[in-house]
């Protein structure tokens, strides 16, 4: 590269006198992870996720990432040292270059004991943006988080209100980074994957409880907000914003039995499975 365009003046890349981070501007990818119960209970499983898209970015996974009992030990000691005792998020920030990546681990506490859960519930509303089911690659977090951004932003203004985002078939994917859930009757309802729907540690445990209280579950790529309209219940859950009980979409007001039912199993789950890593 001999020229570059700097403040509206093309120049020599060596009169330009920028900065190599200038230079070469990484892109960031983030990723969080819930810890509770004394333990960060998703931990290796998160790993996971964090290697397939630093793959997909053509970057391997940082060392230490790859000794979990190593990385557990100091996430543990950042928790301690900050006094975060109880719940929270940890967040990975990956700075990625050509040539390098490199890392930085961020944490910050919740008030509560368990995983979070909404109280009071919310209201539903559609995004303007679509997502696409077409392909793999665009279903990746790193790609996901601009359109993220941008329908969090658009209803930024009410607090009560939670957002489902459909694909380009006009099919329901999923919420802002969080997996979805409805309810009718005895069968609980999600987006297939090929629908381009959000997929975390999370979305198979919910799958798995609900069979565990006796619950169909019926993975679709065929749900349209008509049928919404008809569930008696919808919620949805990710690490990051816990379970999020959906109170009405429009006119329609929907129950929450199965997502306090689910909520109950989860922490459970989660609690043991800390107990289990000691």
């Amino acid at each position: 590269m001999a020229y570059v365009l700097a403040n509206n003046e093309i120049l020599k890349d060596r009169e330009a006198n920028l900065t190599p981070f200038l230079l070469n501007t990484p892109e960031v990818f983030k990723h969080s992870i819930w810890f509770g119960f004394g333990g960060i209970p998703l931990l290796n499983e998160n790993v996971d996720i964090i290697a397939q898209e630093l793959k997909l970015l053509r970057h391997d996974i940082p060392e230490l990432l790859k000794n979990r009992r190593e990385l557990f030990r100091l996430l543990k000691r950042m928790l301690n040292k900050n006094r975060y005792y109880r719940t929270g998020l940890i967040t990975f920030q990956f700075f990625t270059s050509e040539d390098k990546i490199d890392y930085l681990v961020t944490c910050k506490a919740f008030r509560g004991v368990d995983f979070p859960i909404n109280g009071q519930g919310l209201h539903l509303h559609i995004a303007d943006i679509k997502l696409f089911s077409h392909s793999l690659s665009l279903n990746s977090r790193f790609i996901k988080t601009p359109v993220w951004k941008q329908v969090k932003a658009a209803c930024k203004k009410n607090k009560n209100a939670t957002v489902v985002i459909l694909n380009e078939k006009e099919m329901v994917c999923e919420g802002i980074a969080a997996n979805l859930f409805a309810v009718k009757e005895n069968v609980l309802f999600t987006p297939a994957i090929e629908t381009g729907c959000y997929t975390d540690v999370l979305r198979q445990e919910i799958i798995r409880l609900a069979k565990q209280l006796k619950r169909k579950v019926l993975e679709t790529d065929n749900l349209e907000l008509k049928h919404l309209k008809n569930m008696d219940e919808v919620f949805f859950v990710s690490e990051v914003q816990g379970i999020q009980w959906v109170l009405g979409f429009e006119n329609r007001r929907y129950v929450h039995e199965l997502t306090d039912q689910i909520y109950a199993a989860l922490n459970k789950f989660l609690e043991t499975k800390v107990e289990n890593q000691k």
